[in-house]
């Protein structure tokens, strides 16, 4: 009994030794590994999985990175003011007294309608006085039985053609010109034209005034709107660029999510210059790498999330 006693309790201790040497080396191989790979690899590692029918329904648009050329703009402010070839004020032709008024405030007239008629002071002979184009009556001051004697009768305006009144200061205006581009935008509509006038201030006002002829047919360019405007002064050639909704920052850095089958990286990159909807990138990604596009923050928001899961 007493040797069979000796020989189970060397093998039990043989047997904890060997577990206890495994698990130290187990323990220094993963040490090892996080000491030589560092932060820089663990970031690198960082990336959401997310298949494509799910990307598709969460409204994530990507697209390849290419070559392009940025249109480098000023912001100037203004508003939408009447054509002055479409405003008339309308007078008689003689001095004479009203006899009858056919139009009031807000009608829509058509070119040769008969707004009013007056009888002449001299022939006693009553005329019409006509509309000049088609338009909306802005402004009444003729009345029945009241004498014409020089004074407007009416206001007509036709809305079809408006121009935007952009203000020019003195620091941009070395960089604005007559017939240079610019992107107009009032309360969602946006449209591309160009400043076919530069004329001085009224009132001696510390800025010039730029005009640029607006179709408003749709009558989304209201008169009296205050308006945004952008003007291209430079046109830049660049090795890369895309859309400013791609870039996030995340982790102190600006990245682009780069997509790699299912799983979406976060890549940092250098960036340069920017226009309204584009930027350059200079480094950090490559010619044809597919990189999110539209709700890229989608990503960032869950790789914040995974992070604030492991600091607890």
């Amino acid at each position: 009994m007493n040797n069979k006693t000796l020989i189970k309790k060397p093998n039990t201790l043989l047997i904890f030794i060997m577990c206890s040497v495994m698990t130290l080396l187990f323990c220094s191989v993963i040490q090892a590994s996080e000491g030589e790979h560092g932060v820089e690899d663990t970031h690198d590692a960082e990336f959401v999985l997310m298949p494509d029918n799910m990307a598709q329904k969460m409204g994530v648009m990507t697209q390849s990175v290419n070559a392009g050329q940025l249109n480098i703009t000023t912001t100037v402010y203004g508003n939408i003011v009447t054509d002055p070839a479409s405003l008339s004020h309308i007078r008689a032709r003689f001095d004479g007294m009203v006899t009858k008024v056919n139009a009031n405030l807000g009608n829509k007239v058509k070119k040769g309608d008969t707004l009013a008629v007056v009888e002449s002071n001299e022939s006693l002979k009553s005329y019409p006085v006509a509309a000049p184009f088609s338009g909306t009556v802005i402004a009444r001051h003729a009345n029945e039985g009241e004498l014409s004697n020089g004074q407007v009768l009416f206001s007509i305006a036709n809305y079809d053609d408006v121009w935007a009144q952009l203000k020019i200061f003195p620091q941009q205006l070395s960089d604005i010109a007559e017939q240079q581009g610019v992107q107009l935008s009032v309360a969602g509509s946006s449209l591309e034209t160009i400043i076919q006038h530069i004329l001085p201030s009224p009132d001696e006002k510390p800025y010039v005034l730029a005009y640029a002829k607006i179709a408003n047919t749709s009558g989304q360019w209201p008169v009296g709107a205050a308006i945004k405007g952008l003007v291209t002064i430079n046109r830049a050639d660049v090795a890369m660029m895309v859309p400013k909704t791609s870039i996030q920052e995340f982790e102190g850095a600006s990245v682009v999510f780069v997509k790699e089958g299912d799983e979406y990286h976060p890549v940092p990159v250098t960036i340069g210059q920017q226009d309204s909807h584009n930027i350059e990138v200079l480094s950090g990604l490559h010619i044809a790498d597919v990189i999110v596009s539209q709700n890229s923050y989608l990503f960032k928001a869950d790789l914040e999330k995974s992070e604030a899961g492991h600091d607890h």
